[in-house]
């Protein structure tokens, strides 16, 4: 079993190394973005419910479109602060909207790509 230090500083960022079908099966979502808050790459952590797929996050806007409720709250500003300073992991504990359960939030750099790592968890129902 692979453990990723989920919250401690890591400057060699080893979702780097891993290749997408490694990051699907990651125990928590993923969603890698770029500079200005676009999707480059994720893992799609819904369960299957056999309906049609679902249309690719790569391209849209995390803040906007994917997760609009962070998008006007501390966990956006604390983005684009990291994105200035190029210098970015924080972790927030949050409750979304319209979810059961509460989701802890944690972004992290990666320097040495140049974009931005956003881990979605999901915690213990309300």
């Amino acid at each position: 079993m692979t453990v990723f230090a989920y919250g401690e500083s890591d400057p060699e960022n080893p979702l780097s190394n891993l290749a997408s079908s490694e990051v699907s099966r990651l125990p928590f979502g993923a969603a890698e973005l770029d500079r200005d808050g676009k999707v480059v790459a994720y893992n799609d952590t819904e369960p299957d419910d056999g309906a049609a797929a679902r249309p690719s996050l790569v391209g849209r806007d995390f803040f906007a479109e994917v997760a609009r409720w962070a998008g006007t709250s501390k966990i956006a500003e604390e983005f684009r602060r990291g994105v200035v300073s190029s210098d970015l992991n924080s972790v927030f504990d949050c409750a979304v909207p319209h979810l059961a359960f509460k989701v802890r939030i944690h972004l992290k750099v990666s320097p040495i790509l140049g974009t931005f790592w956003v881990f979605i968890k999901k915690l213990e129902a309300r």
